[in-house]
């Protein structure tokens, strides 16, 4: 079917009205013995007439029919649609906001599916940066003479763990899945798991824990509150020279890790929460990625945790995670 054809069929009620009364108008007049010619011509004169409003929206048809396919070849794409016939207020005005909406919705979420991406990647180019430092150093300890010192490798590999575990937790906040499960969990087992898998990092720096265990029981996800509690503890072994000590305590709502480390700078702890930012600690040190205690703050969101930092410079740092009251996570 032609265009034209197609936009004839579109005004096939005005064409079938004109020929209703044509008919109704020769029929009376057939009826009543009224001259025939007075009737001819005026229906000639009103075909006339709807031949040119019919040649005059045409145009307009054709270029919302062009418009219509530019945007079925263009995907995504909300070309400036032609005044609809109805009016402002008509059924096609109301299809073309309908239709430029979800043109916007679409774009929206292309904009934010754009950054993911872009986020994703350059998560993963600092997190390759920082893994193969730990890889660099066991490939050089293996590469010697001698057999390599257990306790470098073991530090080494603890660190590769340690990113490894990160980059899965940063999936897992990215996910639109959601995998908590919300109910009253005994922090003591979550604590002494966390504990005993840095149980050996705490020997080779010599460094003494300090926990005397905990009845709380506060509402959360023990498998994000574990994420948070590791991402604490190693900071805390990382920044705690040897001989330090790492205390971790709880009570009803508030879990927290404290150490005698080289605590951190006035100017840096409002941003230390910030995706990237290292600090002076990171700095000098040269291990941080500056993601740890970013992806805590994200997990604890998650969980509808707040999590806070204090610290004193050459004498260490605090960090508490405080649970939500009860009744505000079961409304």
């Amino acid at each position: 079917m032609s265009r034209f054809a197609a936009y004839l069929y579109t005004q096939r009620r005005a064409v079938i009205l004109w020929a209703v009364t044509a008919a109704v108008t020769g029929a009376v007049t057939n009826l009543y013995g009224l001259p025939f010619e007075p009737f001819g011509y005026a229906m000639a004169l009103s075909g006339v007439a709807g031949i040119i409003l019919l040649g005059a929206g045409y145009p307009a048809y054709a270029r919302r029919c062009r418009d219509a396919e530019l945007a079925a070849e263009t995907p995504g794409a909300c070309p400036d649609l032609a005044p609809p016939e109805g009016g402002p207020d008509g059924l096609e005005a109301a299809y073309q906001q309908s239709l430029r909406a979800l043109a916007d919705s679409h774009a929206r979420r292309d904009h934010l599916a754009r950054e993911q991406r872009d986020d994703l990647l350059d998560y993963f180019t600092m997190w390759a940066h920082q893994v193969k430092t730990p890889l660099a150093a066991m490939r050089l300890l293996l590469q010697g003479e001698e057999a390599p010192p257990r306790a470098e490798l073991e530090r080494e590999l603890f660190a590769t763990e340690g990113y490894v575990g990160m980059v899965l937790g940063y999936l897992r906040l990215g996910s639109d899945q959601n995998d908590l499960v919300l109910r009253p969990t005994a922090l003591d087992p979550v604590i002494r798991a966390g504990a005993r898998r840095f149980a050996r990092m705490f020997i080779l720096k010599k460094l003494t824990l300090c926990y005397e265990g905990t009845d709380a029981r506060p509402v959360t996800d023990a498998k994000w509150v574990g994420f948070i509690l590791e991402q604490l503890l190693s900071n805390a072994v990382k920044y705690t020279p040897a001989g330090g000590r790492v205390t971790i305590a709880a009570d009803g709502r508030c879990l927290s890790v404290t150490d005698t480390g080289m605590g951190i700078r006035p100017e840096d702890l409002p941003r230390i929460f910030e995706k990237g930012y290292t600090g002076c600690n990171g700095r000098v040190e040269q291990t941080s990625s500056g993601l740890g205690l970013y992806l805590c703050a994200q997990a604890a969101k998650k969980l509808g945790c707040t999590i806070h930092a204090s610290s004193t410079p050459g004498q260490g740092t605090r960090v508490e995670l405080l649970f939500p009251p009860e009744p505000p996570l079961y409304e």
